[in-house]
């Protein structure tokens, strides 16, 4: 499962934006452009990635990161044994889009991809 949180400004708890079984078709995921990581969180059952303006992720099931796109696509498994992930911080997103029905993608500047994958059911 994944979980899109956004936070409002002097709001204490988040608005969840989406945390679902599936992408929805309609959702904008504009929101992530121009976006920088501000830290990538590992906790036993959740990989919780932060971006300023009070946007974050939080995976439940698996995800890939390929620090270059010409990378071949591990899928790892949450919760991870190593993880490069950590690699994103500092970086800004340069698109996003669902790449399936149960696949976010974020592209980054420097070549970074990272996907998201809706994978629990």
């Amino acid at each position: 499962m994944i979980h899109m949180f956004h936070f409002r400004q002097g709001v204490r708890l988040g608005i969840r934006i989406l945390g679902m079984y599936g992408l929805p078709a309609d959702f904008d995921y504009s929101i992530f452009v121009g976006r920088v990581v501000e830290r990538v969180t590992f906790m036993e059952y959740i990989v919780w990635v932060a971006f300023d303006a009070e946007l974050s992720i939080a995976i439940e099931s698996s995800y890939s990161h390929q620090v270059s796109p010409d990378d071949e696509e591990q899928v790892v498994a949450v919760p991870p044994q190593r993880s490069t992930l950590m690699q994103l911080a500092g970086k800004v997103v340069e698109s996003a889009e669902a790449q399936n029905p149960n696949t976010l993608v974020l592209r980054f500047r420097g070549g970074h991809v990272f996907k998201c994958f809706d994978d629990k059911k």
